[in-house]
Order: C-alpha cells, then structure tokens, then sequence
C-alpha cells in the first residue's frame, strides 16, 4: 500500500482545519476553577533594568509599572528566566522548543477545553510592522493570526448567514461521510502496519466528525449582541504629560491594542471563547530601533520605560475589567483566567535587545498563592511556568519544552 493512496484519500478533508475556530462534541469536564487562558507577548522583549530588584511579597514597584499598582493583589511578577529568544525566535513564546514541543500552551489548552465553547481558541496580532506574525502552533504548524480588529470582532460577534453556513457545513459533512466510508474500504487491502496508520487516520476523520457536527450545533445558538469597542481611555501617571500621552497612549497601536483587549474581555465574558492567543511588536518603527540603541544612550533607555508603561497600561485596563466582572459561581472573572504576560527575549543595558537570559512574567488571575508578590527565579526555563499551567487546567505533562519542574504558583 503506497502512502500517495493514503495521502489521495486524505486530500480531500484537508481543509477542514479551517474548522478549529469551533468547539468540538466531547464530553465536558469535571467543572474547573480555572476556565479561561489568556496569553499575551511583546515581541521586542520588556526593559528588564528598570524591573524591581527586591522579590517578595513587600517589593515596590518602578515607576514606569505605576497602572498595575492597582491590581497588585491579582498578579505576580516572575522575573530572570530563560528562554534563549532572538530575532528569528521572539514569536516562539509560548512554544517552548518546536523540535520536542509540536503545540504552543495555547493549543494545548484549546484542546482540552476549547469544545466547551463557540469558538476553539482566538490567534491575533496587531503590529506596525508585518513580520514574525506567528505567534501559536498546533502539530508543527504555525496558526495563522487575526491581524484586523475588524475581523477579530467579526469572527466573535458578528452575526452570520445561517442558511449559507448550513449549506456550506452539509457540503463538508458530505465530503467527509465520502472520506470515512472510502477509509473504511482502504481497511480490507492493506498489510498489518499500514492498517495501524490508517486506524489512526480513520480516528482523526472520527474527530474531525465530531467537530463538525459540532459546528452545526452552534449554528441554532443565538450570538450574544455586542457593540464595537470604543476607542479607549488610559490613566496613566507615569506617562501624564501631553507629548507622553499622545505618543504612547494615544498612539493608532496602542488604540487598536486596546479596542481588541476589550473585545477579548467580551469574548471572556459571554463565554465566547476560553482561550486567546495576542501577540505584538512595536508600537512605531521607533520602538525596534531604540532597543537597538539602549546599551548605548540614556534617552533610549527612557524612551523604553515609556513604551513599557504603555503595555502595563492595556494590562491595568484588562485586569480591571476582569476583576469587576462577577460570575456565576460567585466570583469574578479574574478568580477564573489565568492571563500570562511575557516575551521569550529581553532588553537590558549590559546583554542589549532580544536577549533570553532575562525573562519577566507576569502571571495574573486564578487565585494563585503567589499573588502580590514578586519571584526571581535566577535563569529558571519559563517553560517551567507553562507546564505548572498546565497542571491547573488538569492537564498532565512531564516536560513543556525545555521545561520539567512544577513551580508553584
């Protein structure tokens, strides 16, 4: 039995990836505490000197950190760990190591809860500039992002054709009915080890059936009316005066940014979605050159304080949404999302931009015991991070990565 056989009979379902936007019909879980994974990642690495230098529960904050004063209580800072990120690796954030680690932390999560919802798991990225744009990887493969928040809004609000998506939905299921059967058939003429292989491409037919069906399911459900974000409003001491606001709160990215933050707090809130994927560069051309240019002047070392801020501030903004948000089991939307901020490459004076010797991670919601405190972890993998993670979603795994030991969080 040749595999171009195999491959002929699978050529025909190859599209139906296009489908993982939807949940698929598994049976749900045992109720979590944690239902929710939000991870968010600044391509150009976070300024790492102007961090704070004491750990523990009593640090105080730097003065560019001022927006997330507020929400101490709600998050930890994890601060010198390791990634080994670059120019060529900065995106890989939340893969880990893509020999040994085929799905981004993302993706793992989407496929144990993803079917709980309308859509699987979210992608996006908004940048100035079009580059390093992938961000989540399922099987070895990038996912392609959401780069408009036009097309992020449409894909989670946006009411649809129903009539159309029925038509297009009973298309698919007719084309995998015909791939099924004909798998089916292959059965009887293969030898014993070609039969293992086609077993399990029968069973992944099966899943992407059950998927599908899903996917009709979701077209009788009714989507909840939301209304396009407004464009938002950021307080922001450290960056108070009128040229500071203009260029980094009120930058069109930074709008954008915060338009799609806003949106993904929606797509929490209405239960839309449970995990979303945003991943982001520079606010201007500028920003790239002035991490280039920290080892060397002070106005680019300050000049990165205030792009910095500028990302606290859109976390400020989300962490204060979703802990103003009651749920039905009586807590709040931050008690029930876990949010990880981070890059996998830093900026410092001494080992200059997109080096991984210093990573910060900000870890937010999930009732964790760490919370209000800051943890320096001294060159400690931030896959060590991801897979304790893992854990609090009930998903077992040894290693995520190059990382091996559960930290507690």
């Amino acid at each position: 039995m040749e595999r171009r056989e195999i491959l002929k009979s699978a050529g025909s379902v190859l599209f139906l990836p296009a489908l993982e936007s939807f949940g698929q019909n598994r049976p749900a879980p045992e109720e979590a505490k944690i239902k929710r994974l939000f991870c968010v990642s600044m391509g150009y690495g976070i300024f790492t000197d102007v961090l704070p230098e004491s750990d523990g529960p009593d640090y105080v904050f730097s003065d560019h950190m001022e927006p997330l004063k507020k929400h101490r209580k709600h998050f930890t800072l994890y601060s010198k760990m390791k990634f080994g990120g670059n120019h060529v690796h900065d995106h890989k954030c939340f893969v880990g190591n893509t020999t040994t680690n085929p799905d981004s932390l993302d993706q793992i999560v989407a496929d144990h809860i993803g079917h709980l919802t309308r859509v699987r798991n979210v992608v996006t990225f908004i940048s100035h500039a079009h580059h390093h744009i992938v961000a989540s990887w399922r099987d070895r493969l990038p996912i392609m992002p959401i780069q408009s928040t036009r097309v992020l809004f449409e894909t989670l609000f946006a009411k649809t054709d129903t009539k159309t998506q029925q038509r297009l939905l009973a298309h698919k299921k007719s084309v995998l009915d015909g791939s099924l059967e004909e798998a089916k058939a292959l059965m009887a003429s293969v030898s014993g080890r070609d039969r293992q292989r086609l077993e399990e491409y029968f069973a992944a037919l099966r899943e992407s059936e059950e998927e599908l069906n899903k996917s009709i399911e979701w077209l009788s459900q009714p989507r909840q009316d939301v209304e396009f974000p407004v464009a938002p409003q950021f307080e922001n001491n450290f960056l108070a005066n009128e040229v500071d606001r203009k260029r980094f709160l009120e930058n069109p990215r930074q709008i954008q940014r915060g338009i799609a933050f806003d949106m993904i707090y929606k797509a929490f809130k209405f239960d839309i979605t449970r995990v979303v994927n945003f991943y982001m560069t520079g606010l201007d051309h500028d920003h790239h050159i002035t991490t280039h240019n920290v080892p060397k002047s002070e106005d680019a070392r300050k000049s990165l304080t205030k792009y910095d801020s500028s990302f606290y501030s859109l976390l400020s903004n989300f962490y204060g949404k979703l802990a103003g948000t009651k749920t039905e089991s009586g807590g709040t939307l931050m008690d029930e999302t876990v949010t990880v901020a981070t890059g996998n490459n830093s900026v410092s004076q001494s080992m200059g931009p997109h080096n991984g010797n210093a990573i910060p991670v900000l870890v937010a919601g999930g009732q964790f015991r760490n919370h209000g405190g800051h943890v320096i972890r001294q060159g400690e993998t931030t896959c060590d991070i991801y897979l304790s993670i893992l854990k609090k979603f009930g998903i077992q795994r040894d290693q995520f990565g190059n990382g091996k030991k559960i930290v507690q969080l």
